[in-house]
């Protein structure tokens, strides 16, 4: 299952967020940090965004390249996203991604690792460090056991790496990402994907079920008719006589040369 998300530097109105749901957007990323940037989240917006069961991905991002600064502006910012987190009431165990937002040369790489392990011994067990950067930066460190939870951009990389549980693949000014900028109200968004939130801060539509893997090996055989996440395919619903007969037909078309075609989120005649 592949979730639909934007990123913004915009604090998300209540309309917006309604808008957003109503267009598929599933998560929102949003900047960690003192209401003083103003790009910062608030409690209130968090609340919305929740409301409306839109999970947050939570980045901090003090400056673009301050990866640069190791070890010292790794404990920094740690120390500083622990305290903001706490305050708005973020669950323990939620990732924060740390912004490697630039163009990190190879020389650099190690100074990204020594931030991240910094960041996450001052986070205090209570959130994990994840990191927002570029190909080689999300590479390197998952190379490297730095971190798990990877939110990789489009910027400076040839392809998404499998370590990325998010990727942001449209800029605010590809044609896709103003058309959803028009659609949900705001001024400027990035568009983003993932099929593995863990680590947001989860609207409680998408929470990890131990059916969700069942449920996308069964819309990928043909068991079910393509959904547009976990809770349309309504897995915790009582099925009739009629749709658990439809069910087992439509896993053993595979073996058929049958033409099918879609009805009430099932594959039927």
């Amino acid at each position: 299952m592949t979730y639909q998300g934007i990123d913004t530097a915009a604090r998300i109105t209540a309309a917006q967020a309604k808008k957003m749901r109503e267009n598929g957007v599933r998560f929102a990323g949003r900047y960690l940090g003192p209401v003083s940037w103003g790009k910062t989240i608030t409690k209130t917006e968090a609340d919305t965004l929740l409301g409306e069961g839109v999970s947050i991905l939570l980045c901090w991002e003090s400056s673009a390249e301050r990866m640069r600064g190791g070890a010292p502006a790794g404990a920094s910012d740690g120390a500083n996203a622990l305290k903001y987190a706490q305050q708005l009431g973020v669950p323990a165990g939620t990732a924060i991604f740390f912004a490697c937002d630039y163009d990190a040369p190879q020389g650099d790489l190690i100074l990204c690792e020594q931030y991240i392990t910094a960041a996450q011994a001052a986070l205090g067990g209570v959130y994990e460090a994840g990191c927002y950067g570029p190909e080689k930066v999300v590479a390197f460190l998952s190379d490297r056991g730095a971190c798990f939870k990877f939110w990789q951009c489009c910027a400076w990389s040839n392809q998404f790496l499998p370590a990325a549980n998010v990727r942001q693949y449209a800029w605010q000014g590809d044609a896709r990402a103003v058309d959803m900028a028009k659609k949900l109200g705001i001024a400027a968004v990035d568009l983003d994907a993932g099929e593995d939130l863990r680590g947001l801060w989860r609207a409680k539509e998408t929470e990890t079920h131990w059916y969700d893997d069942t449920v996308l090996w069964a819309e990928k055989e043909g068991v079910i008719a393509p959904v547009p996440s976990i809770a349309d395919a309504r897995p915790e619903d009582p099925a009739t006589r009629a749709e658990v007969m439809q069910m087992i037909r439509n896993y053993n078309r595979r073996f058929e040369d049958a033409d099918t075609k879609t009805a009430s989120g099932l594959l039927a005649d």
